[in-house]
């Protein structure tokens, strides 16, 4: 009679299953600090698992770190910066009201522009009603 393995084979799937959840967790943890696009198949493809066992309800809780890191990407869809090269709030609004200083700046210079281009082509136009054409003199 053969002897009796299965207690062999669930203990070294089980351990396969830890493995896994190690390596996801690694790459999650790698993803946060160091930034990165953040998609399940990404995830899966650089831990060495499968789509599927990301997808297993055994794993829901590596589902849901993972949702929540795509999460706190930005819509433009490029992988969100690590935290420590995040911006904060404050230097935030500091380049906000930097910039709109700038535009507010260059808007009022756009519109003296504005303003003397329409004076010099005023004079210019006065002059050319000042000065009698060449064609008119020569006959006249």
């Amino acid at each position: 009679m053969r002897a009796d393995n299965s207690d062999h084979l669930v203990e070294a799937a089980q351990q396969r299953r830890l493995d896994c959840i190690e390596r996801v967790n690694c790459v999650l943890d790698s993803l946060e600090h160091d930034g990165g696009p953040v998609t399940v198949s990404g995830v899966a493809s650089r831990a060495g698992v499968s789509r599927t066992f990301l997808y297993d309800d055994a794993q829901a809780t590596l589902l849901a770190r993972l949702r929540g890191l795509a999460s706190r990407q930005p819509a433009s869809g490029r992988p969100a910066l690590p935290d420590k090269e995040r911006i904060t709030t404050k230097s935030h609004e500091a380049v906000v009201r930097a910039l709109r200083g700038a535009n507010r700046k260059l808007n009022e210079e756009n519109e003296r522009l504005r303003n003397e281009l329409a004076v010099a082509l005023g004079q210019i136009r006065d002059l050319r009603r000042r000065i009698p054409t060449q064609s008119a003199a020569q006959r006249g």
